[in-house]
């Protein structure tokens, strides 16, 4: 199954399950985490959501061997990018919190998933490397989301450079919320979102527009 999905109490735990790919994002993969993410939203008995990696890192990013499966026909290829997009943007748009829990390489789209979520809890080995630029694809998906997170000028390194982030520059760029010993990584992404899942739902879908809006640089209205 493309997606493990298990409930530690009040927190649905997502785990993207193609270890033998380092969880790279294929069709399966997004339409089951958009699945996923939809029935978690839909649920009354769970307050939180946490998306993790199977293997030895969280996402190897897109699929690129399934990219040019599909170079020839267009029909797959929109469907293959409107999954990915909603995969991308549905953890911004629930009314329950969504923390990522990251580990090893932790790579482009895969890193993108991430930075979607609410709050991201890595492992001591995360490596974050954004390496479109070594393949000349343009990062459609990665770019915006980026940019909100960082100043232009480390978004232009990290993408035109492709270089690896490791842990503790992760969080001083504020990549990450906190960097724990990887053994203790999902215990503590749970706690963190269950810790998190004090609003109501429309309140907390009106929060994340509002920081949505500002990081784009716009002033939401007043309520």
């Amino acid at each position: 199954m493309p997606v493990i999905v298990e409930t530690r109490g009040r927190v649905r735990v997502l785990t993207l399950n193609r270890p033998e790919k380092r969880n790279a994002l294929n069709l399966a993969l997004c339409e089951a985490m958009v699945k996923a993410l939809a029935a978690a939203a839909a649920d009354d008995s769970v307050a939180a959501v946490v998306i993790a990696g199977a293997g030895v890192g969280f996402s190897a990013g897109a699929d690129l061997g399934e990219r040019k499966l599909y170079a020839d026909a267009p029909e797959m290829q929109s469907r293959r990018a409107a999954a990915g997009m909603a995969m991308l943007r549905l953890p911004g748009q629930m009314g329950k919190p969504v923390i990522a829990a990251v580990h090893g390489p932790t790579v482009g789209a895969g890193s993108t998933l991430a930075l979607g979520c609410d709050m991201i809890v890595a492992a001591d080995d995360v490596k974050v490397s954004y390496p479109e630029a070594k393949h000349d694809i343009y990062p459609s998906l990665v770019l915006p989301t980026l940019l909100r997170h960082l100043g232009p000028k480390d978004c232009f390194e990290l993408l035109a450079t492709g270089r690896v982030v490791l842990a503790e520059e992760a969080l001083r760029l504020r990549l990450v919320n906190q960097v724990v010993p990887r053994e203790e990584l999902l215990a503590t992404a749970c706690a963190v979102a269950e810790g998190a899942a004090l609003y109501g739902r429309d309140s907390l879908k009106r929060i994340k527009a509002a920081i949505d809006a500002l990081g784009q640089g716009v002033v939401p209205s007043a309520p």
